[in-house]
């Protein structure tokens, strides 16, 4: 996979969810949710970003759950179909410094994807590359392959966000 440079603007902005279409007539938007829709509940404003223009900041009027994972959310001023067409497969971005405050041992999927992963006995498996959300737990994709470890106490023994790394259990190291 080709590593992206970001410039530092957009290494200021975090991907918090997708605006999948549009919901009815009166400007909402159906939205795939990359954060517990919990934190959403904090969320004032968002951004999406624009060719021209770069990130444009967008004032949430409504948000309310649609279904077991989505939103519908409404812009404030943006009132009809016409208005909010082109937002379709928009990415929802936030500013890191907005991200809303996370609970002990939850981590935001941002803060682990890079992270190097170690087994407990010190070998080294690789780097994490993506998330899956999965039923019943979350897969950590791991550059190693095609490694995906579940995202369980069992098997993911530490985060060390400062240090970088994710500490799994030994019996990986034999993978």
């Amino acid at each position: 996979m080709e590593e992206k440079r970001l410039s530092n603007e957009e290494n200021q902005y975090v991907v918090i969810g997708k605006v999948l279409d549009t919901y009815g007539l009166r400007g909402d938007l159906k939205v795939e949710p990359y954060l517990d829709p919990k934190h959403w509940q904090k969320i004032k404003r968002v951004f999406l970003k624009h060719k021209q223009r770069g990130y444009v900041s967008f004032n949430i009027a409504t948000l309310r759950p649609h279904g077991n994972r989505m939103l519908i959310i409404h812009f404030e001023g943006y009132d009809s179909l016409p208005q909010v067409e082109g937002f379709r497969g928009a990415k929802v971005f936030l500013p890191k410094g907005e991200i809303p405050a996370r609970g002990k041992e939850e981590y935001y999927y941002f803060e682990l994807e890079g992270l190097e992963v170690f087994s407990q006995d010190g070998k080294f498996l690789g780097k994490i590359t993506g998330i899956l959300e999965q039923k019943p737990y979350d897969l950590l994709e791991i550059d190693y392959g095609r490694l995906y470890i579940p995202f369980v106490k069992a098997l993911v023994k530490e985060v060390k966000l400062e240090e970088g790394k994710v500490i799994v259990d030994e019996s990986l190291s034999e993978v």
